[in-house]
């Protein structure tokens, strides 16, 4: 997980090009970077290896997507979206 920092137009471009990355690393299997697009909104990638339906826990957030690939827009920080989605995970990261 990770937070693109700043605000930025380009903000969902970006989440979905490091959450990409966050996949090559060896033990990943998935992954969920959230920013700050232009209009103050947070907004949420998430990308699996297929272990994990990101398409689920984004759905929980309002978003959605597919099994591998997924994302949201939501109301509070990024901070706190990724410490809701680390909760909406429970026992599914270690």
């Amino acid at each position: 997980m990770s937070v693109s920092p700043g605000q930025s137009a380009n903000a969902q471009i970006i989440n979905s090009q490091a959450a990409d990355e966050l996949l090559a690393i060896k033990g990943v299997r998935a992954s969920f970077v959230a920013g700050i697009n232009e209009r103050g909104k947070t907004v949420v990638s998430a990308r699996s290896l297929g272990d994990l339906n990101v398409q689920l826990v984004m759905e929980k957030f309002g978003g959605g997507g597919h099994l591998n690939t997924a994302g949201a827009q939501v109301d509070c920080s990024p901070a706190e979206i990724l410490t809701q989605i680390r909760k909406a995970l429970g026992n599914h990261i270690s």
